[in-house]
């Protein structure tokens, strides 16, 4: 299975982004992420435009034969072993996770929320020709997890949905958002970021500690 990622950025959070290519390098083992589709191009427009850099990803990446495709988002963490939590995946079209969980660094608050028969955005998973007939939303549409998981499901699409996600889905107010938002406060507090660190690696717990300094 030759695979890629595609990582919509505008530009406009650059700790997390520099932050996001060191997660990428070692989720590709220590080496530079060669098959990744960085779409940083500047923004022409103050109008949300994840869905236009996806699909421009997308559509490199099927130009350059890859099979399969990963979203990566900029602002989010991954383990390590993300890519090898799916296993074996020649019978699959569309693999995630049936729960996400959100930590807002702004006010460490965080809450685990399960999903039906999709995954976020952020630890998405798709075979190329399974899009064969796909119609992309309107470029301004925020929530493209939604569209694909419930075209997978209308079409029949073979999925793979993990239930427990190590994943963890950051908010926190540094540039625009193509979803809800990142000021909201979560369920649960976390005055003392315990359940924070108990979630992210060592290093990244230092990363985003440090940066909860700063917004």
């Amino acid at each position: 299975m030759n695979y890629c990622t595609i990582t919509p950025d505008r530009g406009d959070r650059g700790q997390l982004f520099e932050y996001c290519i060191k997660q990428l390098v070692k989720m590709n083992g220590g080496k530079p992420p060669v098959n990744a589709y960085i779409m940083n191009e500047r923004p022409v427009s103050d109008a949300v435009d994840l869905i236009p850099r996806i699909r421009e990803g997308f559509n490199k990446a099927k130009a350059d034969g890859f099979e399969f495709v990963f979203i990566i988002e900029s602002d989010d963490f991954y383990p390590t072993n993300y890519f090898s939590l799916f296993g074996d995946m020649p019978n699959v079209d569309f693999v995630g996770f049936s729960s996400t969980t959100y930590y807002n660094i702004r006010n460490k608050t965080f809450e685990i929320l399960k999903h039906k028969d999709r995954s976020s955005l952020f630890c998405t998973g798709f075979r190329i020709s399974a899009l064969d007939k796909f119609n992309w939303p309107n470029d301004n549409e925020k929530f493209l997890d939604v569209r694909l998981w419930e075209y997978a499901q209308r079409m029949g699409k073979r999925v793979r949905l993990i239930e427990d996600n190590p994943c963890v889905g950051i908010k926190h107010g540094i540039g625009k958002c193509a979803g809800k938002g990142h000021v909201m406060q979560l369920k649960n507090q976390d005055n003392n970021l315990h359940f924070f660190q108990s979630i992210v690696d060592t290093e990244s717990f230092e990363f985003y500690k440090q940066l909860m300094k700063t917004i």
